[in-house]
């Protein structure tokens, strides 16, 4: 039994006291266990025997003491990552003087038996990590030591110790909730079953067991959980490519909690997870291959994809920066993602998540791939009936905006074969909706069309769906909404996204440039220069002009009219009074309705019965919407939309 060092005598009686009834319980359950045909190796522990921690998981600047204690008769702890067994670690006989980062593991024993959780607290100083060299005690080192290309720790002095940059290090650090990942070395970095140093292999037999922290850098009290941990990407898990390997958190009951429940993402509800993801970025980052690539590094077009979905009014993936940390080595900044599966589509829509029907790249990842394969054998779909029954397996509008978002960040890394997720409810039935994944390939040249020429493979259904004049006008409606007024792909509203996201990062930045930096460069890419350098070439030359562009790309593939939509102007009113709105086209028929319907009969040509000319402004005395097209020789316009009413 451990206790704080000088305890009054009743106290330590008292103490022999309950040891000599924890052994007899002990003693008794070992007899119990001896009668059943298959005992467990491990007891369950009791509440007493958890080893209990007095100084908290967190970020330090001074020196701690570290007291554990249990009411079993051992504890054992280690500082290399590994658990604490009856022949592995130290045993505790004193308090802990901690000075520098440590990963402190400790568990309970009762002789060789453990008999309680193993426990986890990572111990983290800012001042030391910033000193972290290249050849870590215990860890693969050399030439050739991650997968046949060079190892790669340490902190670049060039960085750290530059006058520009070293009172931003350790404020950089504590910029982002820190994420703590431990484990034994040999699971990840061992030659043989080592995860990262075989980061191709995939599947179950490719995970480990890993202990996760999530440390707030305000001081909150953050989480623990033990989980499962693959390699996760593609290009980014090659070695020759990337050094900084990207990886998945499965939470099972294997592992301890079946799944993790957190508040990590501030702007969903959502606070209980069966797996998330750990991005580290590749393309268009500082450790790709081709400078031209690297140059344009900034760690968050992925997230303003996601984000993007969103205010385009969709369900996304949430995401947000971290820092994180393997076995107390700093490995820079990832981005912690949902990712978009059966349990993801029913925390936001409801359901169970075996309800699900998940395609990742044609795989099937939850359901079957029965409703997918019939949804994409649909041919000949400029016939009405043809293109109404797609629209009963795939939800058009979200795909039209699925599509135009991509086509406006010029994704060159997005098409038929690659970096989409299709979900959709199985139980009841419903159409599929296509989630962005691994967007990180955006935002190359302003002129970048891949609506007309595409780096990928097109998506079939895109491609078929041109044919049909009512897509086409549908699509056209998108694009009103979204690039016109205050929609989400106007330049003001793209650029807001941008600098939100590059604010979470400003600071921490540093640290990543620090950290990987300087990987293929010299000298190493930093955050005054080139960071800030592709910022402002993206706020000033890319996205005040991208809109215009991109409506031309579409105009040139028949995906938006020649006609403009209406322009509205709405007077102003005093309080209470009716709004009065003015439509302007040029030399076009105007029809517009109050009822919430489009003036436009689908599949005729004609106004609806219900669309009224228009031939003066129009003064409504109560709220409605007013949706407005133009006409000219049967071409319609793209359908402007309008809330009016007294104000």
């Amino acid at each position: 039994m451990h206790r704080p060092p000088k305890r009054p005598a009743l106290s330590f009686g008292l103490a022999l006291i309950r040891r000599a009834v924890f052994c007899l319980g002990l003693a008794f359950a070992g007899f119990v266990q001896a009668e059943k045909a298959s005992p467990p190796q491990t007891p369950s522990p009791t509440p007493t025997s958890a080893v209990a921690f007095d100084v908290r998981r967190g970020l330090y600047s001074a020196p701690i003491t570290v007291t554990l204690t249990s009411e079993a008769p051992v504890i054992r702890y280690t500082t290399d990552g590994r658990e604490p067994t009856a022949t592995i670690g130290t045993p505790y006989t004193a308090p802990l003087r901690i000075t520098n980062t440590t990963i402190l593991r400790s568990a309970a024993f009762s002789g060789t038996t453990r008999v309680s959780p193993v426990e986890t607290h990572s111990y983290l100083f800012p001042s030391d990590i910033i000193r972290q060299g290249p050849d870590p005690k215990g860890f693969p080192a050399g030439q050739s030591a991650w997968g046949g290309e060079a190892s790669s720790y340490g902190m670049d002095r060039r960085i750290t110790d530059d006058p520009v940059y070293r009172d931003r290090m350790v404020p950089a650090l504590r910029s982002l909730p820190s994420v703590s990942m431990v484990f034994a070395r040999a699971h990840f970095f061992g030659a043989d079953k080592g995860i990262y140093l075989n980061s191709l292999r995939k599947g179950i037999d490719w995970e480990r067991p890993v202990s996760v922290e999530w440390i707030d850098p305000l001081g909150g009290p953050g989480f623990q959980i033990d989980c499962g941990a693959r390699v996760q990407g593609n290009y980014n898990r090659r070695p020759d490519k990337s050094p900084k390997h990207s990886f998945r958190l499965l939470f099972k009951k294997e592992y301890g909690a079946p799944k993790l429940r957190a508040k990590i993402f501030p702007d969903s509800r959502v606070e209980k997870f069966d797996t998330l993801v750990l991005r580290s970025d590749y393309n268009n980052s500082w450790i790709h291959w081709d400078s031209n690539v690297a140059a344009r590094g900034q760690r968050i077009r992925d997230a303003w994809m996601k984000d993007s979905q969103r205010a385009m009014g969709w369900l996304s993936p949430h995401s947000r920066p971290v820092h994180l940390y393997l076995d107390g080595l700093y490995w820079g900044i990832y981005d912690i993602a949902e990712r978009p599966d059966g349990s993801f589509a029913s925390s936001y829509t409801g359901g169970a998540k075996e309800d699900y029907d998940v395609i990742n790249e044609f795989e099937v990842k939850g359901g079957t791939g029965d409703a997918f394969r019939a949804m994409r054998s649909a041919r000949g779909l400029a016939a009405p009936a043809r293109y109404e029954q797609l629209g009963s397996r795939l939800d058009l509008a979200e795909y039209a905006d699925y599509l135009l978002l991509n086509y406006y960040a010029g994704n060159r890394d997005w098409g038929e074969n690659k970096n989409w997720y299709a979900v959709r409810p199985r139980v009841p039935a419903g159409p599929f909706r296509y989630y962005v994944w691994d967007g990180e390939q955006i935002f190359q040249g302003v002129r970048e069309d891949i609506v007309n020429h595409p780096y990928e493979v097109p998506f079939a259904l895109a491609h078929g769906l041109r044919e049909n004049a009512e897509f086409r006008l549908l699509f056209a409606d998108r694009v009103q909404k979204h690039c016109f007024g205050d929609g989400a792909l106007t330049p003001d509203a793209v650029a807001a996204r941008w600098m939100s996201r590059a604010r979470e990062i400003d600071l921490a930045i540093v640290a990543e440039s620090a950290r990987w930096g300087g990987y293929r460069r010299d000298p190493p890419y930093n955050r005054d220069q080139d960071w800030i350098a592709e910022q402002r070439r993206l706020t000033t030359r890319y996205f005040p002009v991208r809109t215009t562009t991109l409506l031309g790309q579409l105009k040139a593939a028949g995906l938006y009219p020649a006609i403009p939509a209406p322009v509205a102007e709405v007077a102003s009113t005093t309080a209470g009074a009716p709004a009065r709105v003015t439509l302007v086209a040029p030399a076009a028929n105007l029809y517009y309705t109050l009822d919430g319907t489009d003036p436009r009969l689908p599949g005729s040509g004609k106004p609806t019965p219900s669309a009224v000319p228009y031939a003066a402004p129009i003064a409504s005395a109560i709220p409605a919407t007013l949706k407005c097209r133009a006409e000219k020789d049967g071409v319609w316009s793209a359908l402007m939309e309008l809330h009016v009413g007294p104000r």
